[in-house]
């Protein structure tokens, strides 16, 4: 593929993934780490590195649109960030010690823990948020800031922004409601995911003519998917998020146990 065709993937790429991250609550790099590395065969380091500077884009893109319409829960989002944050530090210095492998393993491990918690508890109709956001008390701070703490050490290992985390642990345990979990997550994981970039950028390990154009595309994609957040009912944001993250899992798994994809791409 010669460079103008392979940019203009790039930019496409990185806009569906960030319509997806804003949507979701996800970074967008959920999609781009599996993509980089099982079809086109990109070391996991560099891979993770231009994932995180993507949440970072998707995390600018989607916050500022989630804030105006009071979806983000900005007291809850400073709390875990600061957790978050401190995880990253911490997960983009381990990351070195772990072999590829084992990453991808812990990868597809978290996806599908991830979807199966959502797939147990499908959000009902008082958690709709649209023009009136519905009423609820955050609970478990404390145990929200301790798990936190390890979701921004997977964030900054896996490149994946915190978001597959976040949204169900806001979620299910600490009854924020699916839309502005997701929001939320939006808001906060792009302190955590640049935490981690400037670890990753100090190593050499950011490709800055692969992240231009992929930042570009997911900057545009989520501005689209936060602004079609209010569209789109729960239950489908509830099933779509299953899906992405069943269908990564059993990517990363196989990729784990020597199943790649590179030689059907």
């Amino acid at each position: 593929m010669s460079i103008a065709p392979f940019i203009a993937f790039l930019v496409a790429l990185g806009l569906v993934a960030g319509t997806f991250g804003g949507l979701l609550g996800l970074g967008g790099s959920i999609l781009l780490v599996p993509v980089l590395t099982m079809v086109f065969g990109f070391p996991m380091a560099i891979a993770v590195g231009t994932g995180l500077l993507c949440v970072v884009a998707t995390s600018c893109a989607a916050a500022s649109v989630y804030v105006e319409r009071g979806w983000a829960d900005v007291r809850l989002g400073m709390l875990l960030e600061l957790a978050t944050v401190l995880g990253a530090i911490s997960g983009a210095l381990v990351m070195p010690l772990l072999s590829e492998t084992l990453l991808k393993g812990l990868f597809g491990a978290f996806m599908l823990y991830a979807a199966v918690l959502l797939w147990r508890r499908p959000p009902g109709e008082s958690e709709e948020v649209g023009e009136t956001l519905p009423a609820y008390r955050v609970r478990n701070r404390a145990l929200g800031t301790g798990v936190c703490y390890g979701v921004g050490g997977v964030s900054a290992m896996l490149g994946i922004g915190g978001g597959p985390i976040q949204v169900p642990l806001m979620y299910l345990g600490m009854g924020v409601p699916l839309k502005m979990a997701a929001a939320t997550s939006s808001f906060l994981m792009g302190m955590t995911a640049a935490a981690g970039a400037l670890i990753y950028y100090g190593r050499g390990q950011v490709m800055v003519a692969l992240t231009a154009p992929l930042v570009v595309g997911v900057f545009l994609g989520a501005q689209l998917g936060s602004r079609l957040a209010h569209r789109v009912r729960s239950r489908w944001v509830h099933v779509l998020l299953i899906l992405v993250l069943l269908a990564l899992a059993v990517m990363m798994l196989g990729e784990a146990f020597g199943f790649s994809l590179r030689g059907l791409a």
